[in-house]
């Protein structure tokens, strides 16, 4: 701890930026003149765990810690949030664990550096929409009324049994269409948020095996540019079957030109990731990750509160950054809805998911106005009712403008909507208006 509190100064930007860049030359070194994955991977986490005790959280926080902080004062602040006080032990035990063991090629032990000196190549940004409708009329029109989208993304493929066998709803004219108006197909891929189903496929090798075949045989035969893999309520115990699966995908579709991405809900626990998802993995056999950075107060809660706001979205996607997510493979998942809650007279809530469009709307029915709170970067409104009170908590064009920034100051990938279905005009023309003012 001396020795770092004599790097105090360090911690800025340019440092951690040599820190890292000296990692990905030692990582690459050591992966082209041989030796196990396990020292590569301490190799990794030592790299890792230097920016930890630097940079501490990564990207600047919502709140806005002061640069000018101690390091001492800073290191105080992260014991204070975990019990962790060798970084390099919890890395080595957090960031590569099991499911790097194995025999991999040298391009996938290197596909975590990758995006390191490729990022700032290209300023593409993604902007995906999913579409949760099967029509081709109703997919169609929605491409086609959202200009701007690069990438459609629409519900095509569920996991059907336990065998791995896949349902499928391709529509070759959806296909056909967007291809024309040069836009890619990443056919939505999920599990029915089935925990039992997606429990018995991933913990049985042959039923892995039989549905990233499946999977990559529909793909190739429709002329899908990506599948978008939306594994959702899964239990914990299936983090290594996850990871397994998307590391077989990845493998199988190498030299087809089909981009792999995975949607994972935030898992924000400091410098860790223990439910089904492991961030440094998905990250290096995946193109993309995209974080569904939404329903932070869902319908089950009993406690009213935003679908997404700043602070959370911010956490969020700072606890990918720090666990081994690369900037430029993170795409942030945004809401284009709200929630009314219910708030009844004898204490129990109820809600209501709505579209952003529609908010207004709802409000100048109930002679209802609204705030914008600062803090949480969302508006809020509230009125009463015969038996108790409504709120909500919703989006404006700030609130948008903010996420964007979001992507922009942390150089992430882009955007995706949930969902194009919800869209409107004035929502959908911010967003791409946005994402052209930072690409100028």
């Amino acid at each position: 701890m001396t020795d770092l509190q004599s790097r105090s100064s360090w911690w800025r930007g340019v440092i951690g930026a040599a820190i890292l860049i000296a990692g990905c030359i030692a990582s690459f070194s050591y992966i082209f003149g041989g030796g196990s994955w396990n020292t590569l991977s301490q190799l990794e986490a030592a790299q890792f765990s230097t920016i930890a005790t630097t940079e501490l959280f990564g990207t600047t926080s919502y709140q806005n810690t002061s640069p000018s902080s101690s390091l001492t004062s800073r290191l105080s602040k992260w014991r204070g949030l975990t019990s962790f006080e060798q970084p390099l032990s919890m890395l080595q035990g957090q960031l590569l664990p099991v499911a790097y063991q194995g025999t991999l090629s040298t391009s996938q032990q290197g596909s975590l550096f990758s995006s390191v000196q490729q990022f700032g190549q290209t300023n593409q940004r993604i902007v995906m929409g999913w579409i949760p409708y099967a029509n081709p009329v109703q997919t169609i029109h929605l491409i086609q009324a959202n200009a701007g989208l690069n990438v459609a993304s629409p519900l095509w493929l569920s996991l059907k049994s336990s065998d791995g066998s896949v349902s499928s709803k391709i529509e070759p004219s959806v296909v056909q269409y967007a291809h024309q108006h040069h836009v890619q197909v990443w056919a939505l891929v999920d599990n029915q948020f089935n925990a039992g189903l997606s429990h018995q496929v991933l913990s049985n090798p042959n039923a892995r095996n039989n549905l990233v075949s499946n999977l990559v045989s529909l793909a190739t035969k429709n002329h899908l540019d990506g599948l978008n893999i939306d594994f959702e309520n899964m239990q914990s115990q299936d983090q290594q079957g996850f990871t397994d699966f998307i590391k077989s995908l990845h493998q199988a579709l190498v030299g087809k030109h089909i981009v792999l991405s995975v949607d994972i809900t935030p898992d924000i626990q400091f410098l860790q990731d223990s439910a089904a998802y492991f961030h440094a993995a998905l990250a290096g056999y995946a193109d993309y990750v995209v974080l569904m950075a939404y329903d932070e107060h869902w319908s089950t809660d009993q406690t009213p509160g935003p679908v997404a706001d700043l602070p959370w979205v911010t956490t969020s996607i700072e606890d990918l950054l720090d666990t081994g997510v690369p900037a430029d493979k993170l795409v942030l998942g945004v809401p284009f809805y709200a929630r009314f809650w219910h708030v009844h007279q004898d204490g129990s809530v109820d809600s209501i998911a709505v579209p952003l469009s529609e908010v207004d709307s709802i409000l100048k029915q109930h002679q209802a106005t609204s705030s914008f709170n600062q803090q949480l970067g969302v508006a809020y409104a509230r009125y009463s009712k015969p038996d108790g009170y409504e709120e909500v908590w919703f989006s404006t064009q700030e609130t948008l403008n903010r996420e964007l920034q979001l992507v922009q100051n942390d150089n992430l990938a882009g955007v995706s909507i949930w969902s194009l279905g919800l869209s409107d005009p004035t929502s959908w023309s911010s967003v791409i208006h946005g994402l052209t003012q930072m690409l100028s």
